[in-house]
């Protein structure tokens, strides 16, 4: 080690220990802590900057900071070629784990939803995160949604999150027609957004949810990209779904596409904003029914129940997230139990979670 970095304590150490305190001070990333949250750019902003400020004391501990710094690394579409210059110019790309690509619109720049074919071919991450338009995330995987109703929706970004087990080869990433079928996915996270705003207009529940689940739940009937699609989800054993307010008959079809996923053996719901959020409040105008979001909530928890108990065979653990919200857990478990108590096969945990009886330690 050069002598700028030995001037200091930190400088004196062996590599090894110098690496075990680097792998001390690298936190988990805003992409994962924040994915429940309303999609945005603050997906990616972090006020934990310990490495940075580490990276930037001397030029000779900046070498050694840097492979932590890009293990999770941030992809803004519209700048991919500079990105991709800098990560493998410097050798960093082989420590890229993670990444989050940002597939947002730029004064005089398309995002394209293909990026995967170039940048799988020079990144090997095990999760990658999307935050991008509803239309950019259907192109990306391959199965264009029914955009016709967008407008009344309003809904400017969603958030995918896919994990695997460990990186696989990849003959030729530019051969297959969206993310999902490049590795085998262990893990999908799917934060949808808010429908609150189509709450305003007249039979909202006639609109169509700008979403890849909504056709992937419709897969049954609809013959839509029937030569990769079952195959790509049966490699699935967690799924979380995340979204604000969702019509009853949208989360029919979200139920629906997870039958798609025979292997699945965690599922974590979340269907009303997080405890302290006024989305309601804000978002209330024209002539929303503030009771028609919570109905259509106790709706689907019905039909979450009676899927979970008749459905998902190989599931093991059913978990929600909107026990968070003190006021309508006394009425949601009253709602889960009608399916999940007594001789269902389920336990309740007393929290947030039902286990299949068998499974509970």
């Amino acid at each position: 080690m050069s002598a700028s970095a030995s001037a200091s304590p930190l400088g004196l150490l062996p590599n090894e220990l110098l690496d075990l305190v680097l792998s001390e001070l690298s936190t988990e990333p805003p992409s994962t802590r924040k994915l429940h949250h309303p999609p945005s750019l603050e997906l990616i902003q972090s006020h934990t900057k310990d490495l940075k400020h580490l990276a930037q004391s001397s030029s000779a501990l900046l070498e050694f900071v840097r492979p932590w710094l890009f293990r999770h690394a941030r992809l803004d579409l519209c700048d991919e070629p500079a990105f991709r210059s800098f990560v493998t110019n410097s050798g960093l790309n082989r420590y890229v784990t993670s990444i989050v690509v940002i597939g947002i619109d730029s004064s005089g720049h398309q995002a394209d939803p293909h990026w995967w074919r170039s940048v799988f071919q020079y990144v090997d991450p095990v999760r990658v995160t999307v935050l991008a338009p509803p239309s950019f995330m259907g192109k990306t995987l391959g199965t264009p949604i029914m955009d016709g109703d967008s407008w009344a929706f309003e809904i400017p970004l969603q958030v995918l999150q896919l994990e695997c087990d460990r990186s696989t080869d990849i003959p030729n990433p530019g051969s297959e027609p969206g993310l999902l079928p490049l590795r085998p996915w262990t893990s999908l996270s799917f934060n949808e957004s808010s429908s609150l705003r189509a709450y305003n207009h007249y039979e909202y529940f006639q609109f169509q949810t700008p979403s890849v689940l909504g056709i992937w739940g419709a897969f049954p009937h609809v013959p839509l990209r029937q030569f990769f699609l079952p195959h790509s989800l049966r490699s699935l054993t967690v799924f979380s779904y995340t979204a604000v307010f969702p019509f009853y008959n949208h989360v029919r079809l979200v139920l629906d596409a997870l039958v798609l996923m025979p292997n699945l053996r965690y599922l974590s719901m979340q269907l009303g904003p997080e405890e302290g959020n006024t989305i309601t409040e804000t978002e209330q105008r024209g002539s929303m029914d503030p009771s028609d979001p919570w109905m259509e909530l106790e709706t689907s928890y019905s039909l979450i129940g009676h899927a979970v108990k008749h459905s998902f065979h190989a599931l093991k653990v059913f978990s929600t997230r909107d026990f968070q919200l003190q006021a309508i857990q006394p009425e949601l478990l009253a709602i889960l139990n009608e399916h999940l108590g007594d001789d269902s096969g389920w336990v309740y945990d007393g929290r947030e979670t039902w286990i299949r009886r068998g499974d509970h330690p």
